[in-house]
């Protein structure tokens, strides 16, 4: 009986992705990515609490692995999953249980990322970065704190844009302009990622003008006995 078992597995061959889909897993990749990216730009916030669970437990485990990096460069000691696991799980629990903070969170990144993209002179390497790196984020925090739904709803359509660029390009752009410079290039993806961009942002905040997060709905009245 196990030699039988062993004998269809190793038929089956799944040590590496090519066993099973040959030399189209690039294209499965890009479907997969476009996929993944239209449901955050269509659905993000109608079913913000699941998105905000998934967004937390990816981010979460990223922080999870920086951590390991930082703390045991070296390797050896706790392996990496145990970092993984532990830190995508309570980046879960927190984006679903405290949406609000998330908001602030999600408010300081994107002021914080943005000062950096559009106004570079203040953020140069110097003594001053991480004041300004800092005074960007507690503006944007104080900004999320009173706007949730809107930061919510541009970082999802920015995380469903990226998907959706990554995965038209690596399946269509990519081999139609493999001949272009790499300026032109960078101009096509722009003109990808732009209007996918904002076509998430007006798309969820038209769709979903009466849905206020889960926390700011009121709370159901009592019947009268």
């Amino acid at each position: 009986m196990i030699r039988e078992l062993v004998a269809l597995v190793e038929r089956l061959n799944l040590s590496t992705h090519k066993s099973l889909i040959g030399a189209h897993f690039p294209e499965i990749v890009a479907l997969l990515s476009i996929v993944f990216g239209g449901a955050f730009l269509l659905f993000g916030w109608r079913h913000h609490s699941y998105f905000l669970g998934v967004t937390g437990f990816l981010t979460g485990g990223w922080a999870g692995l920086l951590l390991k990096s930082h703390l045991q460069p070296a390797g050896g000691g706790i392996t990496p999953m145990l970092y993984l696991a532990t830190c995508a799980v309570g980046g879960a629990f927190v984006a679903i249980c405290w949406r609000r903070f998330v908001g602030i969170l999600l408010g300081g990144f994107t002021v914080a990322v943005l000062g950096t993209v559009f106004f570079p002179q203040y953020f140069k390497p110097g003594d001053h970065t991480l004041a300004a790196i800092s005074l960007a984020f507690l503006l944007g925090g104080g900004l999320g704190a009173i706007f949730p739904k809107f930061f919510f709803v541009f970082n999802s359509s920015l995380i469903g844009a990226v998907f959706v660029t990554f995965g038209v390009s690596s399946a269509v752009v990519t081999r139609v302009s493999a001949d272009l410079r790499g300026e032109t290039q960078v101009l096509v993806h722009l003109c990808i990622f732009l209007p996918t961009l904002i076509f998430g942002i007006l798309y969820q905040l038209t769709t979903s003008q009466n849905q206020p997060m889960a926390d700011d709905a009121p709370s159901p009245a009592r019947s009268q006995a």
